[in-house]
């Protein structure tokens, strides 16, 4: 196919008279730099018979390939560093063998494009786009479905992800599902924002991938986690929302993670939670939305992590945390109807449920402040005897709502010895932190006029008195 420097192709079934070819090039010389040259490829019917792949082998570094509206077969491989856009409605469509598209070229771009249909093989990593060593890569507004890995990534650093749809296959909860949504494996600096990725086992899988920033995206009803790392420093989570995962967040040997204002809701099940924290250390975790979760936060041998200003209500358990997690520090949370606010394992502990200055809030603590300084004027233990046994035994949970169990708590506050620990808030707040989500939700609602109930009440009693009178007998 003849190229025409610093013009356009046209790539069609259809042949291009030459008068109009001549045209559109001249055309395009005149508006693009001298190194860009823009190829336009239509839809072809057979793979083995478009001229895709063949303008892919021969295209120059920045030159970029545009596909029209249809669908264009792969598999496909890039290896220089190109645009490969495509028009509203192009589709790139694997036919179900091996990974669609292939990038091995640093600096490129893919954007505007559907794919579609990839193998489903793990050990060969079928997917929808599959990065190898290569930095700098862009991919935005795509749209990937029916593939087994959404956009894999090896050792491409500084990969920028946004503005992208991934749907997988896997059922919610499916203990056979395999393939992740977006896999970056040994990638430093990458960026996920604004994006959208459900129908995976994982909707997003780390590993030795450090400084990455994942932010505005909403991760929903994967098989097992919404976000998932192993092995990852520095990585900061903020703005995203997880839900009806069978795990929101599961964050394992990772060190220095900022996670701020993100929600984790609706994550149910036997073993389910909204973050999970394995051997986790020196985070932070603030303005964080934990909403109707089997468990909240779960925390094993993670330590010296700051949980401040979270809204955690309406779970099964607040906080589950081992006693092997060591110098974490709660402070101006509030806990609203959580069935355990806070479960341990151990009697004696080292993490603090207050910062020295300010606690938390507890919905059932029958908190008194006579000095009117926003604090109770008695510590809290928010460690009930029942949630301790219950953390050790968990099918003791059905007996919750007994009369014996409220009968203990009650024991409890009369009698402190009976406290299985000696976790305790020293400043519990009276009220919600201000500002905070609970607080918001906790505000009440503006007066409603009294009259219509006072009208009806009136109706009412002159009925009852019209009735007495005339049931009266006369003498």
């Amino acid at each position: 196919m003849p190229r025409h420097p610093r013009g356009l192709v046209l790539a069609s079934r259809y042949r291009c008279p030459l008068a109009i070819a001549t045209a559109l090039a001249a055309i395009s010389s005149s508006a693009l730099p001298a190194f860009a040259e823009i190829t336009v490829i239509a839809p072809w019917s057979s793979a083995s018979q478009s001229p895709l792949q063949t303008v892919l082998r021969s295209a120059s570094p920045g030159d970029t390939i545009l596909l029209k509206a249809g669908v264009h077969l792969g598999p496909l491989r890039i290896d220089r560093r190109i645009v490969l856009r495509g028009e509203p409605g192009a589709i790139l469509d694997g036919g179900g063998r091996g990974r669609v598209l292939e990038v091995a070229a640093p600096g490129t771009v893919v954007e505007d494009l559907e794919v579609r249909g990839s193998g489903r093989r793990v050990l060969t990593v079928d997917g929808g786009i599959y990065l190898i060593r290569a930095a700098g890569v862009i991919l935005r507004r795509l749209r990937i479905e029916d593939a087994l890995y959404g956009i894999y990534a090896e050792r491409s650093d500084d990969v920028t992800i946004e503005s992208c749809d991934l749907t997988g296959t896997v059922r919610p909860r499916a203990d056979s599902g395999e393939g992740n949504g977006i896999h970056l494996w040994y990638c430093q600096r990458s960026v996920v924002r604004d994006c959208s990725v459900e129908l995976f086992a994982d909707a997003i899988y780390l590993a030795f991938a450090h400084d990455a920033i994942i932010e505005r995206s909403r991760f929903s009803r994967n098989a097992r986690y919404g976000f998932h790392t192993m092995y990852c420093q520095d990585n900061h989570l903020s703005g995203n929302t997880f839900s009806y995962n069978l795990a929101g967040c599961a964050i394992m040997f990772s060190n220095r993670l900022r996670v701020l204002r993100n929600d984790f809701v609706h994550n149910r099940g036997s073993r389910t939670y909204g973050l999970l924290l394995r051997d986790c250390s020196d985070g932070e975790f603030a303005e964080n939305r934990l909403v109707d979760n089997t468990i909240a936060v779960f925390m094993d041998d993670s330590n010296r992590n700051r949980i401040v200003g979270n809204l955690i209500a309406d779970n099964g358990w607040g906080v589950l945390l081992f006693s092997s997690s060591d110098g974490n520090v709660f402070a101006r949370n509030s806990f609203l109807n959580n069935d355990y606010p806070v479960a341990l394992d151990m009697k004696f502990t080292d993490n603090r449920f207050d910062d020295g200055k300010s606690g938390n809030y507890w919905s059932e603590n029958a908190a008194y402040d006579l000095d009117g300084n926003g604090m109770s004027d008695v510590p809290y233990s928010p460690v009930s005897a029942f949630a301790f046994l219950s953390k050790q035994y968990p099918d003791l949970s059905v007996l919750a709502r007994s009369p014996a169990v409220a009968a203990l708590s009650v024991a409890e506050r009369v009698v402190p010895a009976l406290r299985p620990s000696e976790a305790v808030d020293r400043f519990p707040l009276v009220t919600p932190p201000s500002g905070s989500s609970a607080e918001a939700s906790m505000r009440p609602s503006p007066p409603r006029p009294a009259w219509p109930w006072a009208m009806i009440f009136l109706a009412l009693g002159s009925t009852g008195l019209m009735g007495l009178l005339s049931g009266r007998q006369p003498r």
